[in-house]
């Protein structure tokens, strides 16, 4: 694919393999505008701005064995430092970092991050979505920001292939009546989290390669902090498992990825906590045509969605989603896209189409 060089790159930003001469130092800069609009709305909220800008810069300096890692996102509606990282190369294959980062069991936002340009369609599953977006609660429903250490590994296994894992543990966003919020380095709150773990394990053909399958593990605590006392839902902690399995498929001119995760969230109050169960999944394909121009569908779909109470604290999660869309790479490192969505949230549905222009630039 057009953006694997991309990829490649940005890998190389954060991971074991990049290793050379003292005092080297690598930036991206990637910038997207996007136009909105909604219809056939029967839902009472859908978190849809008219229109956004983005930019996302991604940074990292390195001396011999130490390493500084970043990404800061400036937006119309935010601002953030979404990760800093300081890493020591353990060995030619492993690094350490220090500091926040994304969790690695979403693979979707270990390969995408804010850069709207890497990925083909505008939007992320529902259940990728970021949980700082702010505004009220209805973002995304798992943690993916924690501020501790995260242990990278890539290493040549059974003739060739590639086994690459990532474990992490750090402190866990708090759930507020406004959404989760993870630690801010910029602007540390009083409220803090418990502790939480995240594992990645994966073989793939190659070193570079796209195609690939693997696990993913997860366990998080989510203290709930200034939650009102008649709120419809009572609980003061979450505990959150995470299983999932993930497997991405890339040919020449086909792009097939996927993902299904399987959660177990313990809301703990005055009585017992309970264990509420839910499964999301999705599956997206991509096809190259001529002009520069890919296609992309997209199905996400639940099971028990709405019977779990953890999803109650969210009623824009889409239990099911249907996504189509073609992208235009008209210029270099610069594309156009077209998006159209039905979504099927907890609280209603409705569709929407988008119109969106990113671009990298090194």
């Amino acid at each position: 694919m057009r953006v694997s060089r991309l990829v490649i790159v940005l890998s190389l930003l954060g991971s074991p393999l990049a290793r050379g001469e003292p005092l080297q130092h690598e930036f991206l800069l990637f910038t997207s505008a996007e136009a909105v609009g909604t219809f056939d709305r029967a839902a009472p909220l859908t978190q849809l701005p008219d229109e956004s800008l983005k930019a996302d810069l991604l940074f990292t300096l390195q001396y011999g064995s130490f390493k500084l890692f970043g990404e800061y996102l400036l937006s119309d509606h935010e601002a953030d430092l979404e990760r800093f990282q300081f890493g020591w190369q353990l060995s030619e294959n492993t690094i350490a970092w220090l500091g926040r980062y994304h969790q690695p069991s979403s693979v979707w936002n270990h390969e995408h991050h804010h850069g709207q340009y890497l990925s083909t369609a505008i939007t992320r599953p529902a259940i990728e979505e970021w949980e700082d977006g702010g505004g009220e609660i209805g973002e995304g429903v798992l943690p993916q920001h924690f501020t501790g250490m995260l242990i990278e590994n890539s290493r040549s296994v059974l003739s060739g292939w590639s086994l690459r894992t990532a474990f992490g543990a750090g402190e866990t966003p708090v759930i507020t009546p406004r959404g989760m919020e993870p630690f801010d380095l910029l602007h540390p709150s009083p409220a803090h989290g418990e502790l939480g773990f995240q594992a990645r394990a994966a073989l793939y053909p190659s070193e570079f390669s796209e195609t690939g399958a693997g696990v993913l593990l997860a366990y998080d605590d989510l203290n709930a902090v200034s939650w009102p006392a008649n709120a419809a839902l009572k609980f003061d902690r979450v505990d959150l498992a995470l299983y999932g399995v993930f497997g991405t498929y890339a040919a020449t001119s086909w792009k097939v990825l996927g993902t299904v995760y399987y959660a177990k969230a313990n809301m703990h109050a005055a009585s017992p906590g309970m264990d509420h169960y839910f499964v999301v999944g999705y599956v997206q394909a991509e096809r190259q045509l001529q002009h520069e121009v890919t296609a992309f569908a997209r199905l996400e779909e639940s099971s028990d969605a709405a019977q779990s109470r953890y999803l109650r604290l969210y009623p824009t999660f889409a239990r099911a989603r249907y996504v189509t869309g073609v992208r235009w790479d008209f210029a270099h490192r610069q594309a156009l896209t077209l998006q159209g969505t039905d979504s099927r949230t907890l609280s209603g549905h409705f569709k929407d189409i988008r119109l969106q222009w990113s671009a990298a630039l090194f």
